[in-house]
């Protein structure tokens, strides 16, 4: 028979606090994980809807303008942004950025494609879709081989992801 001593019962309440010690750490450690994702989901949620309330704010009335633009040629689209003015190519140019900078987010996984998909999908197929005719040219014209490369990703993936959940097909 296992005779039991002070120094047994010493080394098993060692190896309990020892476990409860792990444990408890082990339980710190997850829920600063979860509080972590929490705080990520959080910023991309409010990140995307910034960006979403500048689409709102700043480019929904050159959106409805520039979506029923045609042309064929880089010389019709020149022509109709000298007619259009100035501030029309600064808006213009800034809404370019626009969908630069969401392609940019979308690509570094800053941005989840669903929510583009979800709010801001017509406005950003129908544009690229407006300047897909003459976008070699375009970058010819202003001497950037990407330029727009970032927007054409982003509608890329859109096209991509919406091929994947057809549900979402506006």
């Amino acid at each position: 028979m296992v005779e039991i001593t002070l120094p047994i019962i010493l080394q098993i309440v060692q190896t309990v606090g020892i476990l409860v010690g792990i444990i408890y750490y082990i339980t710190i450690m997850r829920n600063n994980q979860r509080t972590q994702q929490l705080q990520l989901e959080t910023r991309e949620t409010q990140l995307f809807m910034s960006m979403y309330n500048r689409f709102q704010d700043d480019f929904i009335g050159l959106y409805y303008k520039i979506r029923d633009f045609e042309f064929d040629t880089l010389d019709e689209y020149l022509a109709l942004i000298e007619k259009e003015g100035e501030e029309f190519l600064r808006k213009y140019q800034n809404l370019s950025a626009f969908f630069e900078g969401l392609g940019v987010l979308v690509r570094e996984e800053k941005l989840n494609i669903r929510w583009v998909a979800l709010l801001m999908s017509a406005p950003t197929r129908q544009l690229w879709e407006v300047h897909a005719p003459i976008i070699d040219q375009i970058r010819e014209l202003i001497n950037v081989k990407r330029g727009m490369s970032e927007w054409e990703y982003l509608y890329n993936e859109l096209m991509r992801y919406l091929q994947e959940h057809p549900e979402l097909e506006s």
